[in-house]
Formats: structure tokens, sequence, C-alpha cells
């Protein structure tokens, strides 16, 4: 085993290569769908708040959008991660961090769904 300096404990250590992967993945997806957003705001220009939420309200729309809020929140949720894992130490409450950076970002995505559900529908 490994000599260490004094008051560094040993822990078990993983591969952060799957997180790295998928934070890559999802910022590809963030991107082509940000592009998607960009055009359909483009778009709405000329609309009248009928006409806008009815196209934000298309079924292929509205998915576009789902699927932005999802994977945009995930994505942040992986970079706010590493961060705290980075920069809390588990005396410093890491553990909790994570779990209200978890909670905040869930309902943020929920609360997002709701309203383009309410839209949509």
């Amino acid at each position: 085993m490994a000599e260490y300096p004094a008051g560094i404990q040993h822990r078990r250590r993983h591969s952060g290569l799957a997180h790295w992967k998928w934070q890559r993945f999802s910022a590809v997806a963030v991107l082509g769908l940000m592009i998607y957003f960009t055009v359909l705001l483009a778009s709405l220009g000329g609309l009248d708040h009928e006409g806008a939420s009815g196209l934000v309200g298309h079924p292929a729309n509205a998915a576009a959008l789902a699927a932005l809020v999802l994977i945009g929140l995930w994505h942040g949720s992986l970079g706010l991660q590493v961060v705290i894992e980075d920069y809390i130490t588990l005396g410093g409450g890491r553990n909790a961090a994570l779990l209200v950076m978890r909670i905040v970002m869930s309902s943020v995505g929920l609360a997002s769904l709701w309203a383009l559900t309410r839209v949509a529908l």
C-alpha cells in the first residue's frame, strides 16, 4: 500500500471515464437541441400569443423542448457534481450539497415539464 501524508486516508478509487463520456454526450445533445430551440424562437417573431402557444405546443416541438430540459438539467447536474466533489470535503457537507443539488435540479425539471405540458395540452 502506498504511503500517504499524515491525515490522508486511503479511500476506494473509481474511474471517472464514464462520467466524462456522459458529460460530453450530453453536451453534444444540448448543442443540437439549442440550435433547434434558437430556430424555433426565431420563428415566433410575428406570432401572437395563440400562434406562439400553438407552435410550442406542437407535439414535435414540445418533445424537443422536453428533451432539451431533461438533457440540459442532466448535463448541468453532471457538471455541478464534479464541482461539488472537487471543492467540498466530506466533512464540509459534500453529500448534503449533492443531495440539495439533485433536489433542486429535479424540482426545476418537474416544474419545467409541467409548464410545457400545460402549454402543449
